[in-house]
């Protein structure tokens, strides 16, 4: 079973020298694509020896067809954990849907072969099979690439929080942090609210319940504190500032968080850019907290830079000297008498 890595990245490996085609084998086709075949890595995630999960050049993730593994959701839900490693150890990536795996095999132990043709694949599909045109294939030209030491650290980091925060799910981190790199504010929103109330209940059980059955409270109490009609979110988040777990900002971005939430559950209203906002850094924060002995390299990621732009909002940045490449634009009718009208326009200050 194979998930490409979304955004695509080019793996480098100290066994795989750093691979890119020159613009000239992008123009004819005639990368080498049996690099993107070539696997680089194989990362431990825990599964019964001797399997391992399967890297490609290409980012080709590779699972063994285990039994519990081959219903299309179980294998999306495994494969999305581990993206939401890969996240936590401060690798950005984003969330597949069952309809986007894929299955071949591997030869050789030295290369990923992918027999079937799933739709959200098409750009690596086309790439290892040399069909992609040159409008496609310059995305193999100087995309972000990763070191397969940077896969392994990334993994074991991401792996070590999930293991501190075990009520978490990491497959709604990916979900709502994908959803809040693509504008999604309602799936942020909603998935991300998720893994607040999981962190929240892992705080609460050590903070709260774990302290008074260590002081020996009566069973009736120990219930009572989890009983989610009287401690709902809320209240839970309002006690653990008062105990000092929780600080001024975070207490008023969860706040907010869980109005927007509210209301997009109730209302069916859309939350704004600043509660999505909100509740990621809620998540930030309350992981911090909920992890404090480990290391939580996802709050040093600068997510900015993998979020797509406000189409509606003037980036302000301008392109400085020649482009590097480019092509021809063929034109439509009546275009190029257009541009020519608007050139003049433009000279006599008319527009």
């Amino acid at each position: 079973m194979i998930a490409f890595l979304r955004p695509f990245r080019i793996i480098d490996g100290p066994t795989s020298p750093a691979w890119e085609p020159t613009i000239e084998q992008i123009n004819s086709r005639t990368w080498d694509y049996v690099e993107l075949h070539r696997m680089v890595a194989q990362i431990d995630v825990g599964l019964p020896p001797p399997y391992n999960l399967a890297v490609a050049r290409d980012g080709a993730f590779a699972l063994p067809a285990l039994p519990e593994l081959r219903k299309g959701v179980d294998a999306a839900e495994f494969f999305n954990q581990h993206f939401a490693a890969l996240l936590l150890g401060g690798i950005y990536c984003e969330a597949i849907a069952h309809d986007a795996l894929d299955f071949g095999s591997i030869i050789d132990w030295s290369f990923i072969r992918v027999n079937t043709s799933a739709p959200a694949n098409r750009f690596n599909q086309l790439a290892r099979l040399q069909g992609a045109s040159p409008i496609e294939a310059i995305a193999l030209q100087e995309e972000r690439r990763l070191l397969t030491s940077e896969l392994d650290s990334a993994m074991l980091a991401g792996r070590a929080v999930m293991a501190a925060v075990p009520e978490m799910s990491g497959e709604f981190l990916l979900k709502g942090t994908t959803g809040f790199a693509r504008r999604d504010w309602s799936s942020a929103l909603a998935n991300l609210w998720i893994v607040v109330e999981q962190i929240t209940s892992n705080l609460w059980q050590s903070d709260v319940v774990g302290k008074a059955r260590a002081e020996g409270a009566a069973a009736g109490r120990i219930d009572q504190l989890g009983d989610t009609r009287t401690w709902s979110t809320g209240p839970r988040h309002e006690l653990l500032y008062q105990t000092g777990r929780i600080g001024t900002e975070l207490l008023a971005a969860l706040s907010t968080a869980r109005r927007a939430r509210n209301a997009l559950a109730h209302r069916g209203s859309h939350p704004s850019e600043d509660a999505a906002r909100a509740v990621y850094y809620s998540v930030i924060e309350l992981l911090k907290i909920a992890a404090s002995h480990t290391v939580l390299p996802l709050a040093q990621l600068d997510v900015q830079n993998h979020t797509l732009s406000d189409p509606f909002v003037p980036t302000g940045r301008t392109i400085s000297g020649e482009p590097k490449y480019w092509m021809p634009i063929p034109k439509l009718p009546g275009e190029a008498e257009l541009e020519l009208l608007e050139g003049e326009a433009r000279e006599r200050g008319l527009i």
